[in-house]
């Protein structure tokens, strides 16, 4: 007969323990493993924002899409300039000067009377008698506008020898009675009359008096306010003839020529005409004149690109950049 091995229990409990304690250990390298696998991969840079995307360490521009909030941010690395540009300093208040300030219930103006280089159109030296001044004691326009409309009505009456031209406001403090959303600007000018029988009116397109919205542009103004555009300008003015607005000749050309309103052109300038990505060449009486946006730093000054040779001049615009207008020889 056979003898029966006897199972030694000892053993098998001890196996058995070593056996658990392996899987134990196995299954705890495993996860360490599979966290530093999570860790390294996470530092490499996830899908939604990889390793460089931050605009600060890129230099990338940064744009708010012309709320107005912000002024859009420059490149941190400034980019190589064709030989023929420069860089020019601008100063951050400067982005709130020049003819081409948006003023209006979203952008205010931020500049004293003295900075808008106001003069009194009574006791202007190229003033001729053939308007007539609403307020003579009160009535204040920026000097280079007021030069402009003042040859404008020369030209005015010697084609009609009309006189009915009044000055009405120009000048006009934020929400004091009278004003648009422009007035505090001192570019804007509302236009009324004053006939002949001594009777007051507003002025239209119309007649003898249709001469200055067919020639305007010449002069560096625009129809402000336009009736189709009101949905725009946020006016819905009741006489979209009596205010009108400089901005200088070449701009004041295109704008009428392609039937926008200011905040269209600026946002076209914004949009298609950016310093790097496009000019917009412009021909206006002979003269060749090329313009484009340059968005404003966040913080400080702004370089802002301009010709060697060609004379320009930088306007704000009282928003996140500046236009620059290059007179071409």
């Amino acid at each position: 007969m056979a003898r029966r091995r006897r199972i030694r229990w000892d053993r098998v409990f001890i196996t058995a323990a070593l056996f658990i304690g392996l899987i134990i250990l196995l299954g705890s390298c495993a996860q360490k493993c599979s966290g530093r696998s999570s860790k390294e991969e996470s530092s490499s840079g996830s899908p939604l924002e990889p390793l460089g995307s931050d605009s600060s360490r890129t230099g990338s521009t940064e744009s708010n899409g012309g709320s107005g909030d912000e002024p859009a941010q420059t490149q941190t690395t400034p980019a190589a300039l064709p030989a023929d540009y420069t860089r020019k300093n601008v100063t951050a208040n400067e982005m709130y000067k020049g003819s081409l300030v948006l003023v209006n219930d979203d952008n205010p103006n931020h500049l004293s009377r003295e900075e808008l280089d106001l003069q009194q159109i009574y006791y202007a030296s190229d003033r001729p008698d053939c308007y007539v001044l609403s307020y003579p004691a009160y009535t204040f326009l920026n000097r280079t506008a007021l030069t402009r409309f003042n040859a404008m009505m020369k030209a005015y009456f010697a084609a009609t020898s009309n006189s009915e031209i009044m000055f009405n406001y120009g000048y006009l403090e934020t929400g004091k009675e009278k004003s648009n959303p422009e007035s505090s600007s001192g570019l804007n000018i509302q236009l009324h009359l004053k006939l002949a029988n001594g009777s007051y009116d507003f002025i239209s397109n119309t007649g003898k008096y249709a001469w200055i919205f067919e020639h305007m542009d010449s002069y560096g103004y625009i129809l402000r306010y336009p009736a189709d555009k009101s949905d725009i300008t946020g006016v819905k003015h009741a006489h979209p003839y009596s205010a009108i607005r400089y901005v200088g000749t070449p701009h004041a050309a295109y704008i009428k020529q392609n039937n926008l309103c200011l905040e269209e052109y600026l946002d076209l300038l914004k949009n298609q005409y950016a310093f790097g990505q496009g000019m917009l060449d412009f021909t206006v009486n002979e003269l060749q004149y090329r313009i484009y946006y340059v968005p404003a730093s966040r913080t400080g000054d702004t370089e802002v690109p301009v010709p060697v040779k060609e004379s320009f001049d930088i306007s704000g615009n009282n928003v996140d950049g500046f236009i620059v207008t290059v007179q071409m020889n």
